[in-house]
């Protein structure tokens, strides 16, 4: 009885968490340590997230629009060029 109302409460919380990463999994993804993406929370430099207690979670949808965000094109003139102008 007790386990089929801890497996409820599971499943009702992985549907409530649908679309969302807990911090471990976003940091696996990236392919990052855990602690490196608490450091880019500090720094604000990660995408939006949710605490809940104490657990982060970022919402699936936010980190890949916050990925498009820091899209670099390779048709920038290096740095070098720029500092110096072309000769």
């Amino acid at each position: 009885m007790q386990d089929q109302i801890f497996g409820n409460i599971a499943e009702s919380n992985s549907q409530l968490l649908a679309g969302y990463l807990s911090e471990e999994e976003y940091a696996k993804q990236r392919g990052v340590t855990l602690r490196t993406c608490q450091r880019d929370r500090a720094l604000r430099q990660a995408p939006p997230y949710v605490v809940i207690g104490r657990q982060v979670y970022y919402r699936l949808e936010a980190v890949r629009e916050w990925l498009v965000k820091r899209e670099q094109s390779n048709d920038r003139t290096p740095k070098s060029f720029a500092k110096r102008g072309m000769r």
